[in-house]
């Protein structure tokens, strides 16, 4: 189990559950009350263990705040370009990426929510280790964005749709609760029809 920079590397399979139990714990927390609002002795109560319990796996409060968003950021990642790789036509790659993006959403929320608002609180190394996955993520959509389109495609277009596909992924923290509303897979195509039909329409 490894955070980029910081190490939670253990062969006790228990330490690894509590490391993410308290991290799942702190990013529910992270996601509802924010960041600032929230204290160890809060993720302390909330997981049922001691203070010392928390420190005896981090060594603040910022270090769970970047083992959440990096592991989350890590998760969108992981084996991503070689999925990509195998799959042929540049709309499913699209298709793929909205349905990847969406579930890992609905199965993280708060480590999601906790990224999107939270990252700033991050110090300053950490925060930049973060942004720096992200803009691995971003260049990979646009890769396939870039391909879908054709040589001819303008830089600019291109990012601009990125950043619109994105905005339409994210923007789901502030009203989606996969417990209430569509199923993943549901709003995934559906996010995946409204920005794949206007695309059509861009290039066009």
């Amino acid at each position: 189990m490894k955070a980029r920079g910081i190490r939670f590397d253990t062969a006790d399979p228990k330490q690894g559950k509590r490391i993410m139990k308290i991290a799942k714990i702190a990013a529910e927390l992270f996601g509802t009350k924010g960041y600032l609002e929230t204290s160890i002795d809060d993720i302390a109560a909330a997981a049922k263990v001691t203070k010392g319990g928390v420190y005896h796996y981090f060594r603040s409060k910022g270090e769970i705040l970047y083992f959440i968003c990096s592991t989350y950021v890590d998760l969108d990642l992981e084996n991503l370009e070689e999925s990509l790789a195998g799959i042929g036509d540049p709309v499913e790659k699209i298709k793929f990426i909205v349905f990847r993006h969406i579930k890992h959403y609905a199965t993280h929320e708060y480590g999601a929510k906790t990224l999107l608002n939270e990252a700033y609180c991050l110090p300053s190394r950490y925060y930049k280790q973060v942004k720096e996955r992200e803009r691995q993520y971003l260049r990979l959509v646009t890769q396939v964005l870039s391909e879908y389109l054709g040589p001819n495609a303008k830089k600019d277009l291109v990012t601009a749709l990125a950043f619109t596909l994105f905005g339409m992924m994210n923007w789901i923290y502030s009203w989606y609760d996969p417990r209430k509303s569509l199923k993943p897979d549901e709003l995934s195509n559906l996010v995946f029809e409204i920005f794949a039909r206007g695309v059509h329409g861009v290039v066009l």
